[in-house]
């Protein structure tokens, strides 16, 4: 494969050059495959792997990863210059679309007087080149008409500033640095918090007759064990893994596009909406490990991850205390930088030494404490634990609030007037019979031509009623 010609139609496609920052160095492809989405994420998530990148925002319909760094990129090698990948899936009937962006990470915008350009044309051409590669061999007949690939490089480099651009990023690595990112190290968690990062408290699916209005925090969940199914469903219904997946990519291809935090889904699409709530529930009570299988030699490793959170910033935080004195130097300074930032292999395999792995994120039984791996919890098949008892029957679907009716006009056309407060009965005179005083001008009298009462309307006092003050009249 090569690039496009400059100034071709595909040359840069028009939605990414009008998103891309002016002075980045990037490049991409787009493809159409007719593998499933669920094959071609997989086979796309091992391609990250193979190249190095680390994992940052993982979802059904987008993985973002990045590479190399900028203290790193000092020595203008196309393995530690700073890169973002992001890789988009989008379901097309049985097929997909899979679009493949690279951008430099630099704090500045570089063009050709950093000299990098050069660097980074090789880097994405390597990167395109695997991508296509794994493409490939999932629909033969679909890479026959794989089209070039585009870039945004600017017209070339200045040789004279290869040097140049060494020193100036070692300064600028030596001094820019953030405290809590070298502390905390790279937070798996976030990976998923695409609701969250949104700043609502809550995420809505609605139909036409009801509401299911989800905290933020568990519409990730419900995000992260929809792309689990996907990803492995087992032995669950093809056409519940289909309704998952439909509804994973529109719920999250409206997240990007930055939509509103509410989301309209048809009849059909409620019972995978309340199925992801229960088991992302079930996720939330239930401790979470993740499962680490070597490519190489297949052994399994348990992992916790938040105790390797713990573990990481304490080895930071001692790290960093024993490095500084009463005098440090910047070159001293960078180098403790690196040693901070040169963690090592995420895995490393106790048996063959190798550092791939599969990850799949794993459980355990409330009762017999036997490990379950499945994406779907229901019943434990060692001990017949319901899985589903844990939460309870708590109603997910609401039907939406009747609107109140309004009162209509009167047969005048007006409204009616409100009604006067009746005035609170007053004792009766001492040694009187304490009845309580009739109140005139506020009953309801029926207006002139035989209508319905009106309240308000003034009348005159009956015959028999009884004035304050006037004794009773003996009777005759």
């Amino acid at each position: 494969m090569s690039w496009a010609d400059a100034g071709a139609p595909g040359a840069v496609p028009p939605a990414v050059a009008a998103g891309l920052e002016p002075g980045r160095l990037a490049a991409g492809a787009h493809r159409r495959l007719g593998a499933p989405p669920s094959v071609a994420r997989q086979h796309l998530l091992r391609s990250v792997r193979d190249l190095a990148f680390e994992l940052k925002i993982e979802q059904l319909s987008l993985l973002e990863a990045v590479r190399g760094s900028r203290l790193g990129g000092v020595t203008l090698s196309p393995t530690q210059v700073p890169v973002l990948l992001r890789v988009t899936l989008e379901a097309d009937g049985p097929g997909v679309r899979v679009g493949v962006l690279l951008v430099d990470r630099w704090p500045g915008r570089l063009g050709r007087n950093w000299g990098v350009t050069s660097v980074y044309v090789g880097l994405f051409e390597s990167v395109l080149s695997t991508f296509d590669a794994v493409l490939g061999r999932l629909d033969p007949t679909a890479a026959a008409s794989f089209t070039p690939w585009w870039r945004q490089t600017g017209p070339g480099d200045v040789a004279m500033m290869q040097h140049a651009a060494g020193l100036a990023n070692r300064a600028q690595a030596a001094f820019s640095r953030h405290a809590g990112r070298l502390l905390d190290g790279d937070v798996p968690a976030q990976r998923q918090a695409v609701v969250t990062r949104t700043g609502g408290a809550t995420f809505t699916f609605e139909t036409a007759d009801t509401v299911a209005e989800v905290p933020a925090e568990l519409a990730d969940g419900m995000l992260m064990v929809g792309t689990l199914i996907v990803s492995r469903p087992g032995g669950m219904p093809p056409k519940l893994v289909g309704q998952v997946q439909s509804l994973v990519f529109r719920v999250e291809e409206r997240l990007a596009a930055g939509g509103a935090d509410r989301i309209t889904v048809e009849p059909a699409d409620v019972p995978a909406v309340t199925f992801l709530h229960q088991q992302a529930r079930l996720r939330g009570l239930l401790p979470v490990r993740t499962l680490r299988t070597c490519t190489t030699c297949r052994l399994e490793k348990v992992a916790n991850p938040e105790m390797e959170r713990m573990q990481e910033r304490t080895r930071r935080t001692r790290d960093l205390a024993s490095s500084i004195s009463g005098l440090v130097t910047p070159y001293v300074l960078a180098g403790r930088l690196v040693q901070l930032n040169n963690k090592g292999p995420a895995f490393a395999c106790p048996r063959c030494q190798g550092m791939d792995a599969d990850e799949t994120v794993v459980t355990y039984c409330q009762k017999c404490g036997d490990r379950r791996a499945e994406t779907a919890l229901r019943t434990c098949p060692k001990c017949q634990f319901d899985f589903r008892s844990l939460i309870g029957a708590e109603p997910v679907w609401r039907p939406r609030a009747a609107v109140r009716a309004l009162p209509g006009p009167q047969p005048d056309g007006h409204p009616a007037p409100a009604a006067r407060p009746v005035t609170p009965s007053a004792p009766g005179a001492p040694g009187g019979s304490g009845a309580a005083r009739p109140v005139v001008g506020v009953a309801a009298a029926p207006p002139p031509g035989g209508g319905p009462p009106v309240a308000g309307t003034p009348v005159p006092p009956t015959a028999g009623a009884q004035r304050p003050g006037v004794p009773p009249a003996p009777p005759a």
